[in-house]
């Protein structure tokens, strides 16, 4: 009797989660679809556009299977807002200036398929953006550490990958591994990819693999029309900041300016944070180096916003969910008096939950590497 009592309560317990995390998530992502519909047509939301904000998307590699999706984004957006360069919202947010309907588009990695797919798309539509890099890892001729980790773990069978995590302090799963390593100090970090590279000696990436994780090189980027593209250092080597001492994060963020503009001849003035991570040291050195930061924060970018901290909003591999994300003003991001740190409103609990649907759904696509 007792275990066939418990074994009801696992199963609606199991019921309840599928309902939270599955079921409930989609009927409120198809109840907000006529208005996302509404909203992509542009025959509402007008007041949600012309709500005082800017907006900034960010993505990170654009696969050949969704270079057409990209171009139907940039149609959107051109059509929707007015596509500025990032610097021009980082001026408004300096002079305390409202906004009107400006939106940049953010690529963080410095992927070369960004310049083979993205690049021409919004050269052929008018449309700027402004690509993040990490110059000592092209100097390198490497992948960022997570990505070629990651590969690397995926063709270990379970019980490798278990016995490596086991060392880690974590479970086996891939990602699991990844999120503990992005915790440590800069030299476990470095021993830990050492001895995944030691149980993959064999690893050669597949064409599929260079295509998602290559890097561009110097001659691609410096042929870049910089009326299109402009250029923001992401670090030297996509390091996690906070897991470095002062000096460390210092030279990550200061000699990547350096590098980028001795190399490429123009100026280097934004800077994104590596997987969204910070410290007070760490934003008070972006501060004194760059014009203005990006983070992972999700929100929209209100007049006063810090420049050092401007909120983003994840690219979804939809459409309907990109407009329903961009018209959501409950996410508005405003800076503290205090610290001037950046505070999301609270919303209500149902665009709450379709908000975290849509962003969620896209896996490293829509959430910072």
């Amino acid at each position: 009797m007792g275990r066939t009592t418990l074994f009801r309560r696992d199963l609606k317990e199991s019921q309840l989660k599928l309902l939270q995390g599955v079921i409930l998530p989609k009927l409120l992502a198809l109840r907000a679809a006529p208005v996302a519909l509404a909203y992509w047509l542009g025959i509402a939301g007008s007041g949600r556009r012309n709500n005082g904000c800017a907006r900034i998307l960010m993505l990170h590699g654009i696969a050949r299977r969704n270079g057409g999706l990209f171009e139907r984004v940039v149609r959107y957006v051109k059509r929707t807002f007015d596509v500025v360069p990032l610097h021009s919202i980082a001026a408004h947010v300096a002079a305390g200036e409202p906004f009107s309907r400006q939106l940049a588009i953010t690529f963080d990695d410095g992927l070369r398929n960004n310049i083979d797919m993205a690049y021409p798309i919004l050269k052929a539509h008018g449309a700027t953006a402004t690509f993040f890099v990490c110059p000592e890892l092209i100097d390198r001729g490497q992948w960022l550490w997570n990505h070629e980790a990651r590969q690397r773990l995926s063709r270990l069978p379970p019980g490798s990958r278990l016995e490596l995590a086991s060392e880690l302090g974590c479970d086996g799963e891939v990602e699991s591994i990844i999120h503990r390593m992005k915790a440590l100090p800069l030299s476990e970090r470095a021993r830990a990819e050492q001895r995944i590279r030691e149980a993959t000696a064999g690893f050669v990436p597949h064409p599929a693999e260079r295509h998602q994780f290559d890097l561009a090189g110097w001659d691609e980027l410096r042929r870049l029309d910089p009326e299109v593209v402009t250029i923001g250092s992401h670090t030297l080597t996509h390091a996690i900041l906070p897991t470095l001492s002062g000096p460390e994060a210092e030279r990550e963020i200061v000699q990547s300016r350096r590098i980028l503009e001795a190399r490429l001849q123009r100026p280097v003035e934004t800077f994104a944070y590596p997987n969204g991570d910070i410290s007070a040291q760490v934003v008070d050195c972006v501060r004194k180096t760059y014009r203005a930061a990006v983070s992972a924060e999700k929100g929209q970018v209100a007049p006063g916003a810090d420049p050092h901290m401007l909120p983003r909003i994840n690219v979804p591999e939809s459409l309907l969910r990109l407009a329903a994300a961009l018209h959501r003003d409950h996410f508005l991001v405003t800076p503290t008096s205090a610290s001037g740190s950046q505070v999301a409103s609270s919303g209500n609990k149902v665009m709450s939950a379709i908000h975290s649907t849509i962003m969620k759904k896209n896996g490293s696509e829509a959430s910072a590497t």
